[in-house]
């Protein structure tokens, strides 16, 4: 075999490889795309209350222990998932009282960070520029939400839980599915078809279908 021959061998072999790896890659994207809840701004308006929001930000809101609070807010985490998934919401987290919240942040340089219980006052929830949120809040179910708060801090407090999306048993948790998790365990949210993928929009979508919560608080753009 002369060595022109050769060459082209070479690269139409690593052309069918790059076109199989792309093929594969593309097919991967949408198995896990249509896997992923999303809603649209219209949506999300058509859920919230015809009445005005008691406060206009979130540091005037009176939080209560077991709040949940789910923004659209794109940082350098968010910006990616967001240009992929084109979820509306990009974040949540569960307030714990005492000015501390408990949320999974993304992959950190200490991985025993990527689950945290951070202090909301001197969080990123409360940037000037962060304008797109809404606050639900549970109804009377005070005692299973305690249990559901004790074991989000068990986890936050454990190293080997990690940052993403859970599976096989592992200790993963992203933002929505951490909390999620914790009140379909113990019986807070009862529901059918759950999604592989848990977002923010769908533990909206949810909590607003389940007379146990309630919107307390929000500010959303009508239009995007």
């Amino acid at each position: 075999m002369n060595k022109d021959l050769f060459l082209k061998i070479s690269l139409l072999m690593i052309l069918i490889v790059i076109f199989v790896l792309a093929v594969i890659g593309v097919n991967s994207y949408y198995r896990i795309s249509n896997q992923i809840f999303r809603l649209s701004p219209s949506q999300v308006n058509q859920i919230l209350p015809t009445s005005t929001s008691s406060c206009q930000k979130i540091s005037s809101c009176k939080l209560n222990p077991g709040d949940i609070l789910i923004r659209r807010y794109i940082t350098s985490r968010t910006w990616l998932m967001n240009k992929l998934a084109h979820p509306y919401f990009t974040h949540s987290a569960m307030y714990l009282g005492d000015d501390q919240i408990v949320e999974a942040v993304g992959t950190e340089q200490k991985p025993e960070n990527d689950i945290q219980i951070a202090k909301l006052s001197t969080s990123d929830w409360l940037n000037e520029d962060m304008n797109d949120w809404v606050i639900i809040r549970p109804r009377n179910i005070t005692p299973k939400i305690s249990i559901v708060m004790s074991n989000l801090k068990t986890i936050a407090a454990d190293p080997e839980y990690l940052f993403g999306f859970s599976q096989n048993g592992r200790k993963r948790a992203a933002c929505a599915d951490l909390i999620f998790n914790q009140l379909s365990e113990n019986g807070v949210i009862k529901t059918l078809n759950v999604p592989g993928i848990i977002t923010p929009d769908y533990l909206f979508s949810l909590a607003s279908k389940n007379s146990d919560f309630e919107i307390v608080g929000y500010d959303i753009p009508i239009e995007k």
